[in-house]
This record gives C-alpha cells, structure tokens and sequence, in this order.
C-alpha cells in the first residue's frame, strides 16, 4: 500500500492507495478548495468518483472541505458516532472563508462497529477507532499493518490529567499500532509512553 503525505497551511492528509482504491484522511481547511487541489496536482494526484474520505474529527482543518469534495465525486464516510458533532463545528468556521455546510445527502453512514467489513469491501484491512482526548468525537484509523492515522490524538505531549487521552494511547497500543501518522507534527513515529 502507498502512503501519499499531503502537507499544505500546517496540516498532514494522508492518501492510502492500495491499487484497487483510495482513501484519504481528513479534508482540508474551508474554503480552500482551490489550494487543496492545486497541492494535489503538485503532487501528481487526481481525487474523483469512486475515492473515498473520511475525517478524524469535526474540526475546520479536518473537516472544512468535506461538502466541496463530495460535490467533487468523492464518497464520504461518515461514521455514525461523530454524526452529532458536525454541526459543533459552524461557531468554529470564520464567516469570510466561504464554507459549505454538510449535506446528509450522499453520505455514507457508517457504525464504527461496521468499519471493518466496510474497509475490506475497499481491500484496506482494519478498522475505524473511538479515540477520544482531543475531541469527544475523535476517531483513528487502525490498519493491520500496524499503522494508524490518528488526526489530532496529541501523541507528542504528557497525558497530564486526561484520561480519555491516556485510554486511547493505551487502546491504539493494544491493537499493535507500530507507526502513527498525525495531522500536525512528525509523521510516521511510534506512540510515546504516558509520560512522555
């Protein structure tokens, strides 16, 4: 499987291509449509009909461009469990950035519990992952191979006094998670012990 890192206003996406489908992490900032795609060309990547996204959680740099995607072919996975925390996010979206507001209609509505039948009919073996502590509606996902696209779970920091962080580290370690990819910061690296 191909691992594309897609880097643009401080943020990682990521593009997983395993030759048969893609499926890509997170979706931009609002309102830069025009950026994200000309970041893509640059990197030689063409997004459309049948590519799929999902987003780690319901945040602008994660998830402010998800309604100009889907109108640009690409099927969005919206899991079930971070369904209530789309519309947390309008008070977040400055007014001048021209975002477009989440549509139901198109979306792929998906249990966390169904995740993982769900991705082998995309021939990615793994599945989608509660990881609350930086945002109740955090989610990663959990590739077999060891390797976990975790958005903004602060991999990097102490757990200080939060317990959700703490669990969801703990969790993505007991499922063998090798190599963490995140939205800000190093890419690829291991998850640091709690007291890090």
């Amino acid at each position: 499987m191909n691992i594309l890192t897609i880097s643009y206003l401080s943020t990682n996406y990521y593009l997983l291509d395993n030759g048969k489908h893609r499926l890509l992490v997170d979706a931009g900032w609002p309102g830069t449509l025009g950026r994200w795609q000309h970041v893509l060309r640059s990197r030689g990547v063409l997004l459309g009909a049948g590519d799929h996204f999902f987003v780690t959680h319901f945040h602008p740099d994660h998830a402010g461009l998800v309604q100009e995607l889907k109108e640009q072919g690409l099927q969005f996975i919206l899991l079930q469990e971070q369904e209530y925390a789309i519309p947390l996010m309008r008070p977040y979206i400055k007014p001048d950035t021209a975002y477009k507001e989440i549509q139901p209609a198109g979306n792929i509505l998906l249990p966390v519990a169904e995740s993982r039948d769900f991705l082998r009919r995309l021939a990615f073996a793994g599945e989608f992952v509660l990881t609350p502590g930086h945002s109740d509606d955090s989610v990663t996902l959990v590739l077999d191979s060891g390797e976990a696209f975790t958005g903004d779970l602060p991999l990097g920091m102490p757990d200080g006094d939060n317990l959700l962080l703490r669990q969801s580290r703990e969790k993505l370690r007991a499922m063998g998670v090798s190599r963490v990819y995140q939205a800000h910061g190093r890419e690829g690296g291991p998850i640091p012990s709690g007291d890090s």
